[in-house]
């Protein structure tokens, strides 16, 4: 059983980093267009 938790949680902890990493995508292509006029 703790061998499937750990499985569980090395899942989980991935799945935030890559949402994590997506908003800061995101935000990075916001501030860009906000500084350079682009839509």
């Amino acid at each position: 059983m703790p061998q499937a938790r750990q499985r569980w949680s090395a899942l989980r902890d991935a799945k935030i980093t890559e949402i994590y990493e997506g908003t800061s995508e995101i935000q990075r292509l916001v501030i860009a267009r906000g500084e350079t006029g682009l839509r």
